[in-house]
């Protein structure tokens, strides 16, 4: 078990790293690292326990607090990624229980140090506390998650996202119910406590390794490849997008020296093959379509037109909407918001709603009521 806490503990280190100066400093990114310094703090104590704590019970049966926090903090992650307002100070509460799980573990420490021995009670009582707390939240927080990024993934999650989000969450899972075949096993054997307890807690730590490795494969996946680019055979211009703010200038000369081309290839495929009407286009079809590598897309979108892979789409597709509005004004046509968005893209109402405000600044009603007044204005103007 040890060496399985050491290697997870490194791992978690090295994740830490990548995120910390390898990307960009969303607050999306920051929760990732909260993450990943739980899983280190977590499994550097497990190491430190097992190695210099002799008391047995302590060893095998005291549960760490720092596991409260998983489950949350792949929701807050989730929120983050698909509400572009989010702000994780707004759920501050769900954090409650750990501060509270904290407050016991350190007074059941403490007693210990200073009595130089265990009460078995006050360990009984935190311990069956814990447990129930700690799986209830881990059980809850991952599956909302699932939820919700099922929900959103058509619409404003992209696939990396969709994947580490629900693959994080399922083995969060998976280590809560290591906590039901340990119950179930111990009603069953009760004479194979501590093998029992060993096995599951290994398991346990296994799964929070596969969460760090699952994290690195995610940030290497959208980590913004650097590479050399020579001009006129002499001059190399190394291309680097993980400059700090002061470096803006270069980099958007770097991007427009990378990709200029490359965009307006695919720009010009998405307008005059009319890609954002399809109501399921993603970035994988998108990439499939254009015959361009989507982490190419991805990094243009972001990097050198500052806008998301959906917020891109949407506003093609509500350039398309007003165009029908428009037209349907000019011939005095009965108007249909829905279908209008329906036939430029759109696949729900609520996207279509928020994704206009957004976009224009008005609801559509009002937009509608603004083109008809300045069609109207326009009318009287020719005809005086």
């Amino acid at each position: 078990m040890q060496y399985i806490v050491i290697i997870g503990a490194f791992q978690a280190l090295v994740a830490l790293w990548l995120l910390q100066f390898r990307e960009k400093k969303s607050q999306s990114n920051y929760l990732f690292i909260f993450l990943l310094s739980a899983i280190a703090v977590h499994l550097a104590i497990k190491f430190v326990i097992f190695n210099f704590i002799p008391d047995e019970s302590i060893r095998q049966q005291m549960n760490t607090f720092i596991g409260v926090c998983y489950g949350p903090l792949i929701y807050l992650y989730t929120l983050s990624r698909i509400k572009k307002e989010f702000f994780i100070a707004s759920k501050w509460f769900i954090f409650i229980p750990l501060f509270v799980l904290m407050i016991a573990y350190f007074t059941i420490s403490c007693v210990f140090v200073i009595l130089n021995h265990v009460d078995q009670k006050l360990l009984d009582l935190y311990n069956n506390f814990s447990l129930y707390l700690i799986f209830t939240i881990n059980l809850y927080y991952p599956l909302k998650s699932i939820w919700i990024a099922g929900k959103a993934k058509n619409e404003n999650l992209e696939n990396i996202e969709y994947d580490v989000i629900t693959r994080v969450s399922y083995c969060i899972l998976f280590m809560e119910l290591g906590v039901i075949i340990s119950k179930t096993l111990l009603y069953l054997y009760p004479e194979e406590n501590q093998l029992i307890n060993l096995t599951i807690r290994s398991v346990a730590y296994f799964l929070l390794l596969i969460i760090c490795l699952l994290i690195v494969r995610k940030s290497l996946k959208t980590e913004i490849y650097s590479p050399k680019i020579t001009l006129n055979n002499n001059v190399e211009v190394i291309v680097n997008h993980n400059n700090h703010e002061e470096n803006i200038l270069l980099n958007t000369i770097d991007y427009e020296i990378k990709f200029s081309e490359l965009w307006q290839k695919m720009d010009q495929s998405v307008r005059q093959k009319q890609l954002y009407r399809d109501c399921d286009l993603n970035l994988d079809q998108l990439a499939l379509k254009t015959e361009i590598n989507k982490y190419q897309i991805s990094e243009m979108l972001n990097g050198y037109k500052h806008k998301p892979f959906y917020r891109y789409i949407n506003e093609y597709r509500i350039e398309y909407f007003k165009n029908l509005v428009e037209k349907a004004i000019e011939r005095k046509e009965n108007i249909n918001f829905l279908s209008f968005a329906y036939e430029a893209g759109f696949k729900s109402k609520s996207s279509f709603n928020r994704y206009f405000k957004e976009i224009i600044g008005k609801t559509p009603s009002e937009y509608y009521k603004s083109s008809t007044h300045e069609n109207k204005q326009h009318r009287f103007e020719i005809s005086a």
